[in-house]
């Protein structure tokens, strides 16, 4: 079962569903900078240990900013995933924030195609 309550910011929501067939989904809605770094590396920690989860996959449709804290965050997330065998995913990238990412060189190791 999962034990990962939403954070929510001023500026920032995370929130997290578990489907039936092992995929959890973590939404990041708002910007994703050093305010709520740490909170985006515990949650998708979190996400990475739930019981039942094969895949952890980052929705990134309502992001609107992306710094290095929140890079480091998804980082965290998926070496923590693949640590504990599970597939770690973002989807849904745009404008500044999938260049974050493709500047980075992260879009190529969990974005996907």
């Amino acid at each position: 079962m999962l034990d990962m309550p939403t954070v929510t910011t001023p500026h920032f929501t995370i929130s997290a569903l578990e489907t039936p067939n092992g995929v959890l989904r973590v939404k990041l809605s708002g910007d994703v900078d050093m305010s709520v770094g740490d909170a985006l590396s515990d949650a998708l920690r979190t996400a990475a240990r739930t019981p039942d989860v094969s895949q952890v996959v980052v929705d990134l449709a309502d992001t609107r900013f992306l710094d290095s804290h929140g890079v480091a965050g998804l980082v965290d997330g998926y070496e923590s995933a693949t640590s504990a065998g599970r597939r770690f995913t973002v989807i849904n990238g745009h404008g500044l924030v999938q260049q974050v990412l493709d500047i980075t060189g992260l879009s190529e190791v969990f974005c996907a195609p």
